[in-house]
């Protein structure tokens, strides 16, 4: 296997960019550059890459047009993970400005500089089921993509780019849609996602669970190792190998089994040894889509998608991390178009 590509992962010291990061370098690739502002990430995740010889740490923010353009134009990589993002779905009616400049403008400020260098073959860009809105699930990726909050329009933005510039300027792509992914390094602080690890802080600071609406609402959990050798095969480097069929295809990647909150409620108090643990159950989150989950039918074909691990573990391996990190302190960042329509607890 060819590991000489320079790479580049956005969103480094994020949950799944961090993941990914040390699977590169598990994997003997040797020139592996990782850029991330640490707004939602933590160096914690990363501290074992930093200190490899083959990873290079960036702290930047990719919003910044004239810094962004010096790394890529110094980097010159030729394949780029793209997962930076404000991944803050539900927040996203809340805090617009943000919201692009974290998702499509830092998107647009890496890929132009990155095709300009001529070096660019392929990227992986990271989008979410976010993009298919309220249809009926399970989604599959030939459905129409019909985004209802900003966050989803922003991830169907930088989809619709990659496949117009890819065409315009000869470079290869996937595109990933990732659903509910669970698992270790997960921020545990942000009041506006990561379900499973708001549950577990919430009961390590000895809070009441929040659910929305009455909890019947229904999502297929992933866990980050079932998913993580299918963002690995997506490189394809070799250009002619088993893999390479999925250049230019939009591929769901995630589990299959939903469950109902609720359910998720009970298995995440199950693992934290708590019994009869006190739930609130809160008006509906405004924009919430009820039921989401995806088909998988095209990842196990395309990228080999197995869930050898599943939800069940995953949810009680991502809780016994939770214990482990012991309790958070919550984000205190404030939304810049609050109203009484956003869930009361985001602003205390």
């Amino acid at each position: 296997m060819d590991t000489t590509n320079r790479i580049l992962v956005t969103g480094c010291a994020g949950f799944m960019g961090s993941w990914i990061c040390k699977e590169l370098i598990k994997r003997g690739y040797s020139e592996i550059y990782g850029i991330d502002d640490l707004s939602g990430g933590s160096i914690f995740n990363i501290r074992d890459c930093v200190d490899n010889r083959d990873f290079t740490f960036i702290n930047q923010d990719l919003s910044n047009t004239r810094k962004t353009k010096e790394i890529i134009e110094d980097i010159k990589p030729e394949v780029i993970f793209h997962l930076a993002a404000n991944a803050r779905e539900g927040a996203s009616f809340f805090d617009p400005l943000n919201i692009v400049k974290r998702n499509y403008f830092a998107y647009i400020n890496t890929l132009e500089p990155a095709i300009k260098t001529g070096k660019l073959d392929k990227i992986i860009l990271f989008s979410s089921m976010a993009v298919y809105g309220n249809q009926k699930p399970p989604f599959s990726e030939d459905l129409e993509i019909r985004p209802e909050d900003v966050y989803g329009i922003n991830k169907s933005a930088m989809e619709h780019t990659t496949e117009l510039l890819s065409d315009v300027h000869n470079f290869k792509y996937i595109i990933i849609r990732p659903h509910n992914v669970i698992g270790e390094f997960q921020s545990m602080k942000d009041k506006y996602r990561n379900v499973v690890m708001i549950m577990a802080n919430k009961i390590l600071r000895n809070e009441p669970i929040y659910i929305y609406g009455d909890g019947r609402q229904k999502r297929a959990f992933s866990y980050i190792e079932d998913s993580l050798p299918c963002y690995i095969r997506s490189m394809d480097e070799d250009g002619d190998g088993e893999y390479d069929r999925i250049n230019g295809e939009i591929i769901n990647i995630g589990g299959s089994i939903p469950i109902t909150i609720n359910t998720l409620a009970e298995l995440v108090t199950k693992y934290m040894g708590v019994s009869g643990y006190p739930v609130k159950y809160l008006r509906d989150r405004f924009g919430e889509v009820k039921d989401a989950w995806c088909t998988v039918d095209k990842s196990r074909k395309l990228l080999g998608y197995e869930e050898q691990i599943g939800y069940e573990e995953g949810i009680k391996r991502s809780v016994r991390w939770a214990k482990e990190q012991g309790k958070q302190e919550w984000t205190n960042e404030k939304l810049e178009l609050w109203n009484d329509k956003a869930p009361g607890w985001w602003n205390e």
